[in-house]
C-alpha cells in the first residue's frame, strides 16, 4: 500500500528456481502454455530420466531373452499350462460324461430307496417279500430273511455302498472331462467289474450297467484317444 505522492512499487518479479516456479521458461502452476511451446532441453532429460517401467521395450527385445523362469506365466511352463487349458474336450468325451453321470444319478436313486427300506417299515417288508419271492429255491436265504437284525446290517451296508459308488461315478467324470487319463482307465476297470451285476440283473441295474459300457467304449475310440493322448503330453512337459 503506497502513501500520497509515492509511486507505487512494482510487484517483485520471482527469482528463478524460486517457489510458484518450476524452472525458468516453463509455466507456472495454474498457468496455461502459449501455444506451440515446448518444454526446456533440461526438462525433457529429466523426463527421459523418470521414464517409467511400462515405456521401456519388452524383455523379449533384449539380447539373451531365454523366457520367465519355470512356473511362471510367460515361461515354458506357464505356456504348457496355457495349451493344456485350452484343449477342449470333443463331443464324444462330453457325452461319455453325461452318461456316466447319468449313471451315477441312478445310483443316487438306489442309495434313497435304500433309506426308504431302513426307516420304513412297510418298504422293508415289501423288499424282504420280493426277496423271498426271487430265492424261493434257497431255504438258506429264507432262514436268514426271517432274521430283522441280519437284514438291517444287510440294508445297511448296501446303503453305503450305494453312496459310495454315486460319488465315484461323479468324480470319475469330472476327472475324465478334464482330460486324466487314469480316470479312463479306473473307469474301464469299473465296467468290467460291473458287469458281475448282470448275473442277478434287474432292468435298471441292466440300463445303469450299460450306460457305464457305452461310455467307457467311447472314451477308447477316437476322437477321445486323441483327447487324453494331447493331454498326457502337455503334463509330461510340465513335469520338464
Amino acid at each position: 500500500m503506497s502513501t500520497p505522492g509515492e509511486k507505487p512499487q512494482e510487484p517483485a518479479q520471482p527469482v528463478p528456481g524460486s517457489y510458484g516456479e518450476i524452472a525458468p521458461d516453463v509455466p507456472r502452476y495454474g498457468q496455461y502454455a502459449p501455444a506451440g511451446w515446448e518444454p526446456p532441453q533440461d526438462v525433457k532429460d529429466a523426463q527421459a530420466a523418470n521414464t517409467p517401467p511400462s515405456a521401456l521395450a519388452p524383455a523379449a527385445a533384449y539380447p539373451g531373452f531365454q523366457g520367465a523362469a519355470s512356473g511362471v506365466p510367460g515361461g515354458p511352463a506357464g505356456a504348457a499350462h496355457a495349451s493344456l487349458d485350452q484343449l477342449a474336450a470333443p463331443k464324444q468325451v462330453s457325452l461319455a460324461v453325461r452318461l456316466i453321470k447319468l449313471a451315477g444319478i441312478m445310483q443316487a436313486v438306489s442309495a434313497l430307496a435304500l433309506i426308504f427300506v431302513m426307516f420304513v417299515p412297510a418298504g422293508k417288508a415289501i423288499m424282504v417279500e420280493a426277496l423271498n419271492t426271487a430265492m424261493a429255491d434257497n431255504p438258506a436265504f429264507t432262514e436268514l430273511s426271517a432274521d430283522p437284525a441280519l437284514i438291517n446290517t444287510v440294508v445297511y451296508m448296501a446303503f453305503v455302498l450305494s453312496v459310495a459308488l454315486a460319488v465315484v461315478y461323479f468324480w470319475l467324470a469330472a476327472k475324465i472331462r478334464r482330460g486324466a487319463n487314469w480316470a479312463r482307465t479306473t473307469a474301464l476297470v469299473l465296467a468290467c467289474v460291473s458287469l458281475l451285476a448282470l448275473l442277478q440283473a434287474s432292468p435298471l441295474s441292466i440300463l445303469q450297467v450299460g450306460l457305464g459300457v457305452v461310455a467307457v467304449i467311447i472314451l477308447f475310440r477316437s476322437p477321445a484317444k486323441e483327447f487324453f493322448l494331447a493331454h498326457k503330453a502337455a503334463k509330461s512337459s510340465i513335469k520338464r
